[in-house]
């Protein structure tokens, strides 16, 4: 398990901004930046980038959230392949945290009801 204060600092050193223009461009569209949706087949932009709030969220096909989600999306990783990766692409190190596998996936369990909880928050209330 990857300590708490890590992803913090992972989340904190990549610019959400950077990381996906890193996979396509963006164009700047007033304080954000929007192109086509990766995640779906359009024509016009629906896309959003948020450097502000460090989220995005597409509004054709409804995917959004951090940083980490984005890598998730993808590159079809799970969350802690996308904390190693987004990690390595700043050169932070990840000391990881040995727990009993039933205490990991009830901490999993927890960190994505948590985690859809505030995307749906931050989503629903930004966008």
């Amino acid at each position: 398990m990857i300590p708490s204060e890590t992803i913090e600092q992972i989340a904190a050193a990549n610019d959400v901004v950077e990381v996906i223009s890193s996979y396509f461009p963006l164009k700047r569209a007033g304080a954000n930046f929007k192109a086509l949706c990766p995640f779906h087949q359009e024509k016009t932009p629906s896309f959003h980038v948020s450097p502000q709030r460090q989220t995005f969220h597409c509004f054709g096909c409804g995917v959004g959230g951090s940083v980490f989600r984005f890598v998730m999306e993808y590159e079809h990783l799970d969350f802690p392949s996308a904390a190693r990766k987004l990690a390595a692409r700043v050169g932070i190190p990840i000391a990881e945290e040995r727990v009993a596998a039933d205490e990991d996936r009830q901490h999993e369990a927890r960190r994505t009801r948590i985690g859809s909880s505030v995307l749906r928050q931050t989503v629903g209330t930004h966008f």
